[in-house]
């Protein structure tokens, strides 16, 4: 893992922070404005990759309705090409069930990040079990 960041990558890094944030604080207008409209990527456990459309009409349905509690990110690496940026991860999550269990998750994560007029979205993605 690459220690210091360049300017580029602490700003896509923050938007990972941003992007778990909004997540779990069920921020359903902050996680859409996430996503770029031509998004397409494969989250884990869905058969098929996703477009922006099922963001949009199920923002939270990976959550299973149950609440997540705690994120913890691990950044693995984080490479910038002026403008497109691509970061790698595994993010552990504490996840309270309906029935008040608790369930640790950790994922693989990818996102590709594209700065459009000045803001960072995602243009693909992919996550798997870590």
């Amino acid at each position: 893992m690459q220690s210091k960041l360049s300017s580029e990558q602490e700003q896509v890094w923050s938007m990972e922070d941003e992007y778990w944030r909004v997540l779990s604080g069920l921020d359903r207008d902050g996680y859409i404005a996430l996503w770029d409209e031509n998004f397409v990527g494969w989250p884990y456990p869905v058969p098929d990759p996703i477009r922006k459309d099922a963001v949009r009409s199920n923002p939270f349905g990976l959550l299973k309705d149950r609440k997540l509690e705690k994120v913890q990110l691990e950044r693995k690496a984080i490479q910038a090409f002026g403008g497109l940026a691509v970061v790698y991860y595994i993010v552990t999550g504490t996840y309270v069930e309906k029935d008040g269990s608790a369930e640790v998750e950790r994922l693989r994560i990818t996102h590709t990040w594209r700065k459009t007029s000045g803001t960072w979205l995602i243009i693909s993605g992919m996550s798997a079990p870590a």
